[in-house]
Order: structure tokens, then sequence, then C-alpha cells
């Protein structure tokens, strides 16, 4: 009741947000899980990624580099572009470990989630390898998302690594008020 009155009073005041108390439940929390391979080029004819801030300090140290890696459903010739990691990683390091601080969205181009993402964030593309990478929110089938990204690079060959992507996330779809009436039942 008291936090009633204090939604009142906000409006009241011409508060700039409106806060109102939760009239439903979230939709039941979903997981996601599956398994991608994401292409990493730092050179040549297939290379994903451009250096836009070089301050030449020892280390690479503030290094910007923005990135547009393709991902695929599989390994091999038959596999098929499922995602793009699209972002920017910088390096945060002062010392010889070159520790890249990654910050991007998993764009989702086919199947139902045409259009979705993933926000990503952790430390290394290829190293560590094994390493982990914090989903830390989401977007259109995966509204709310949290959960973790496993990856290991898998192959090197001519400048690019392949780097294997177990991913697990927990999402609530939220629904607008016209999406609700045909929305899958929880």
């Amino acid at each position: 009741m008291e936090n009633d009155k204090q939604v009142a009073s906000d409006q009241e005041e011409n508060f700039p947000f409106k806060i109102a108390p939760l009239q439903k439940p979230l939709q039941q929390t979903r997981q996601f899980t599956g398994t991608a391979y994401l292409h990493h080029s730092i050179s040549g004819p297939n290379q994903n990624q451009s250096v836009v801030v070089n301050p030449n300090l020892p280390y690479s140290f503030g290094t910007v580099t923005v990135n547009d890696w393709p991902v695929y459903d599989s390994l091999g010739a038959g596999a098929n572009l499922v995602a793009r990691a699209q972002g920017m990683h910088v390096q945060a390091a002062m010392s010889y470990n070159q520790i890249w601080y990654n910050s991007f969205s998993i764009v989702f181009e086919n199947y139902r989630f045409r259009g979705s993402t993933l926000q990503v964030m952790g430390i290394g593309v290829e190293f560590p390898s094994p390493g982990e990478w914090a989903i830390v929110g989401g977007t259109g089938q995966f509204t709310l998302a949290q959960g973790v990204i496993y990856k290991n690079k898998v192959t090197s060959t001519g400048g690019t690594d392949i780097i294997e992507l177990r991913i697990n996330a927990y999402y609530s779809p939220v629904y607008t008020e016209s999406e609700t009436k045909s929305a899958p039942a929880p």
C-alpha cells in the first residue's frame, strides 16, 4: 500500500519515468543451449576485424579493435552461418599477457531467432583456451538473457582461429500486449 502511494507521488511530481506495480509475473524462464563455431580471422582474405585505435603504447595497451566474426552451426564445408559476433575488443593489460577485453552482440541471422541477440562480455578470444564469456543480456527472443559461453580453440590455420562456443543461456521472453494473445503458453 505504501509503495502505491510512492508511485502516485512520483507521477504527481512530473517524475520523468513511470513506476507501476507488476500486474502479472514474467513469462516462464527458458533455457537455450547449443554449440557453434566462431571464425576469428586477424589477417588474410577473410579478415573480420580491424584496429580502429592504436595509441602505440607498450604491449599494445589501449588498442581498440572492432569485429564482425561469423558464427557457424558446425565445422566443415557444409556449415551454415547462424549468427555474427559484432562488437569490439580492447587491449586492457599493461603486460605481456595481452588481455583483450571483449564486448559484443551475437546477432542471430537464421532460424526462428533471426534478429535476436545475446550480449556477451569477457576476456580473450583464442586465449585463454579453454575459457568462458558471460552472457549479460539479450534482445528479441532472448530478452533478459544471462548465462555463460564456454569457448575452446579447435583449429588455427593461416591467420584464422576457429573457436568452439558452447552456449548456455537462460532468458525470459517479454511480450507486448498484442503479442500476449498469440504468445506460447509457459
